[in-house]
């Protein structure tokens, strides 16, 4: 596999920077992640900041991986950026235009995958969004959404991956299964498995299952929920043994990017990156 680390994790720091950095600590990818102001499709400097990643990125040989689920990014008081499985047309609607001009306006970045979530099926009321109800008619209205994404994606050499999220409408790596079912199991959408997502779902033994859906993983993140903060756990510092889900998907012969993410502890700065990497080299 290829360790990659989420700029994300360290918010205080520009990807374009933190690249070489990290490239020279051992990691072969990257996962970027859209910010208002920053990395920001409505802003002018959009695609010069996004040409400066990429070539960083391919001056020290590091795969991008763009993930769309960006916290706030529509919206200042929700913190899903989007629905595609409202049952309001406008809003799924808007959801998959956004989804589409990402597509479009990154396709030249070259990322090894461009990840995306559903959204919730009411977005704006979490009560309502975690009813569990995954029916029929929200997999055949995210069908018809999704699908003609996956097409422009794969016309356009990109490799679109669904992440489950808990409370979405696929919430879990069984869920993205089943969509398999109403989307075609043909469909070139990959799954971008998220080991914290999959802790909150109960999925175990996690390495295992991920070791039997390798045929459809296009990434993974690895990361661990602290759920009395609201973030991410510090690497090392949790109940899961990440490393071992490494050893176990390493084994299965997955050779993507396992993408490190620890939101939530930007001031650490580099230590955040030292603490993944340790995770492989306990030693």
């Amino acid at each position: 596999m290829t360790p990659g680390f989420h700029c994300s994790s360290l918010e205080f720091h520009q990807p374009a920077t933190l690249i070489p950095k990290l490239a020279e600590l051992g990691f072969g990818a990257v996962a970027v992640r859209p910010s208002r102001g920053r990395w920001d499709l409505d802003t002018s400097w959009f695609d010069s900041v996004s040409a400066e990643i990429a070539a960083t990125a391919k001056e020290h040989g590091v795969a991008i991986v763009i993930d769309l689920d960006a916290p706030f990014y529509d919206d200042p008081d929700w913190i899903d950026p989007y629905s595609l499985a409202s049952q309001d047309a406008t809003i799924r609607d808007a959801a998959a235009a956004q989804i589409r001009r990402w597509i479009e306006r990154t396709a030249e970045m070259g990322a090894v995958a461009t990840t995306f979530s559903t959204g919730r099926v009411c977005p704006g009321n979490r009560d309502a969004a975690g009813t569990g109800d995954h029916g029929e008619q929200i997999l055949e209205r995210l069908a018809g959404a999704i699908t003609p994404l996956v097409q422009l994606a794969s016309s356009s050499g990109v490799n679109l991956a669904l992440r489950p999220v808990s409370e979405h409408a696929i919430a879990t790596v069984a869920h993205f299964e089943r969509f398999g079912q109403w989307i075609g199991t043909d469909a070139p959408l990959g799954l971008a498995a998220d080991v914290g997502e999959m802790l909150l779902g109960g999925e175990f033994p996690i390495g295992a299952r991920l070791a039997r859906l390798q045929h459809r993983l296009s990434c993974v993140y690895l990361c661990e929920p602290d759920l009395e903060r609201g973030c991410d756990q510090r690497f090392g510092h949790g109940d899961i043994d990440l490393g071992r889900v490494w050893e176990v998907m390493t084994e299965s012969g997955y050779g993507g990017p396992a993408v490190f993410r620890c939101c939530g502890h930007g001031r650490l700065g580099l230590v955040s990156a030292r603490e993944a990497l340790a995770l492989l080299d306990p030693s």
